[in-house]
């Protein structure tokens, strides 16, 4: 509960969180199956892309070349407008994607006055529609900066990821350390250490011992549908 006087301060994260399954890389996907020749491309160059995601060097340069083959072409209005058009079929209730329980907890924070953001790696664009499909267009939203041009590759940036996600909130002005985080993901961890009270939801088996591990046996975890596990 919040101090009498004070205001606190709450994260969520977004994919895996607030909503099921990876939102920016199912819109590359999306995008990159609409047209013959981008599916070619990437398919043709999958042996060099597939394995560089999994390396943490070259995953943020391998992200860059999906993003300008998914996206070349596409000025900024139309990639705003397929943005639109994707978060409302993958986020919307015909997807069925939002997690029930955790946008309660979210909006019982509103509720309550806390200051709650969601801070996602998504790129800003997609991030900022599918918080509006979901019911979130009052929240605040801190995302992964996508610079891209119509023709040309996405400037380098440091994704809203790991360690780069409490970067990206302490530039938003959101102080540090938070109240609550809530993630379903070990690749939340430095977010989740930035809370006095962290929060999982639903992670995998796996993610759920190396979070316990990190963060202790007695941390809460939520259930997307059913609520607290």
């Amino acid at each position: 509960m919040s101090s009498p006087g004070r205001r606190e301060v709450v994260v969520f994260d977004l994919d895996g969180t607030l909503v099921a399954g990876d939102s920016f890389g199912a819109f590359l996907r999306h995008l990159l199956t609409r047209r013959r020749p981008r599916l070619a491309a990437a398919l043709l160059t999958a042996p060099v892309w597939l394995p560089a995601l999994a390396v943490g060097r070259l995953r943020v340069p391998a992200e860059r070349w999906l993003v300008w083959l998914a996206a070349v072409g596409l000025d900024a209005d139309r990639f705003a407008a397929a943005a639109r058009s994707f978060a409302a079929q993958h986020a919307g209730a015909a997807g069925g994607r939002a997690a029930p329980a955790v946008l309660a907890r979210l909006r019982e924070h509103v509720g309550r006055g806390d200051r709650v953001v969601v801070a996602t790696a998504c790129a800003t664009p997609l991030a900022a529609e599918v918080c509006r499909v979901i019911g979130l267009e009052d929240v605040e939203v801190v995302a992964s900066d996508l610079r891209r041009t119509r023709w040309g590759p996405p400037a380098p940036t440091v994704p809203a990821r790991g360690e780069g996600k409490v970067q990206a909130l302490r530039a938003a002005g959101v102080p540090l350390p938070l109240d609550h985080a809530y993630s379903d993901s070990a690749s939340d961890l430095p977010l989740l250490r930035a809370a006095r009270v962290p929060h999982l939801v639903d992670p995998s088996p796996r993610e759920l011992r190396r979070l316990r591990a990190a963060l202790g046996p007695d941390v809460e975890v939520l259930r997307r549908a059913q609520g607290r596990g």
